[in-house]
């Protein structure tokens, strides 16, 4: 993930530097059919990169662009690997018809205050034709998280080997909408003293899958209200439909 490799390359860098300050949906009537709007508008409605913290920047985004997909479920959570699966940056192939996706950094981590400080963040949103669909992809994620307990990673062109171990995988509720956090502990293959966490929520909420993750260095679990700050920025796209 290209987050993760400008993260643990700030990390780094920091460290040396020293403390400083398959198959079609059913064919619906349109009368039937969800709103939906284009991953263009879905990028509009994100999050800004503050809020996230002071001196955060986005380092990458990616949307569907100006016309929905069609239903068409390309693959699943469950065709994907431990490492290659996750539900904020592929934003295409899930049957989903728009998607939008945006990873940030911090430009001035405070690595002084380690643990206390969070290196970087992406936030996505899938958007499905139907409340049906939605609902499979969240549950499909949930359970190939819970499967993929510990694993390794190679992020960035230098091939940074991440060592993940799931610390806590839980159900809850956010902003009333179904919703499961992770917390995984990582180790950076190459630098032993190195560690810190990746806290991950994924909501479900109507017809669109929400999901937040960043990396720093405590293991507490993405805020409510972040989550749900972007889920009412993407739902007023739909107020004049």
């Amino acid at each position: 993930m290209k987050v993760k490799r400008i993260a643990v390359g700030v990390l780094a860098t920091a460290l040396c530097l020293g403390p400083a300050g398959p198959a079609l949906a059913a064919p619906l009537s349109m009368a039937k059919l969800a709103p939906q709007v284009t991953g263009t508008r879905l990028q509009s409605a994100l999050l800004p990169a503050s809020a996230f913290g002071d001196g955060f920047t986005v380092a990458d985004r990616f949307d569907t662009g100006n016309a929905l997909l069609p239903p068409v479920a390309l693959f699943s959570p469950s065709d994907s690997t431990c490492s290659l699966f996750q539900p904020y940056t592929l934003v295409v192939g899930f049957g989903n018809t728009a998607g939008a996706t945006e990873g940030v950094t911090n430009s001035h981590p405070a690595i002084g205050d380690y643990p206390n400080v969070v290196l970087a963040a992406e936030q996505g949103v899938l958007q499905f034709q139907t409340i049906k669909a939605a609902a499979t992809f969240f549950s499909q994620a949930f359970s190939l998280y819970k499967q993929c307990s510990a694993f390794t990673e190679s992020v960035g062109s230098d091939s940074v080997q991440l060592e993940l171990t799931t610390q806590s995988l839980s159900s809850t509720t956010i902003d009333t909408n179904e919703a499961f956090q992770l917390i995984q502990y990582v180790d950076v293959a190459s630098r032993p003293a190195v560690s810190f966490y990746q806290s991950t929520a994924v909501v479900l909420s109507g017809t669109n899958v929400y999901a937040i993750d960043n990396l720093d260095g405590t293991n507490d679990p993405i805020a409510a209200w972040l989550l749900g700050n972007l889920i009412h920025r993407v739902q007023a796209l739909y107020k004049h439909h």
